[in-house]
């Protein structure tokens, strides 16, 4: 059998040994608890990292949207541009033909008229002839 002094020392030597147990599994547990502690953080930084990614792929497609409306939009500008320029060009042409059509038309009306003119003179010149015959009963050749 043990004395009480051996007992006293196996009882002591079972406490710090428990003592060292607990310690142990205390630094273990700690341990595994300041890792939980890191990988929820990291979880969390993770998620909001791809809510961060999510919320930049939204913006950089909203600007790609805005610029292919932009772009869209200018190209129906030059579009319009053209159109326009086109029909401006066509009246343009227009204009001076009838511009050139009007003087082309003024210079035969002018040439007409100095021609009715002419022939109207010479009308006027051969009723005075027939009409000297007629009232004196000759003409230039008196006869």
């Amino acid at each position: 059998m043990l004395g009480k002094k051996e007992l006293k020392e196996l009882s002591n030597a079972t406490e710090e040994a428990l003592r060292n147990i607990f310690r142990s599994a205390l630094d273990d547990a700690e341990s595994a608890l300041g890792k939980v502690k890191t990988i929820t953080d990291l979880e969390k930084k993770i998620a909001s990292l791809e809510v961060e990614k999510d919320k930049r792929e939204w913006e950089y497609e909203r600007k790609e949207e805005e610029i292919d409306h932009r772009v869209g939009l200018e190209r129906k500008r030059q579009e319009q541009e053209i159109e326009l320029a086109k029909r401006d060009a066509i009246l343009t042409v227009k204009e001076e033909n009838m511009n050139a059509d009007r003087t082309r038309f003024e210079k035969e009306m002018t040439f007409i008229r100095e021609r009715f003119e002419k022939e109207v003179g010479y009308l006027k010149d051969i009723v005075t002839e027939v009409l000297d015959v007629v009232k004196g009963g000759g003409g230039k050749d008196g006869g």
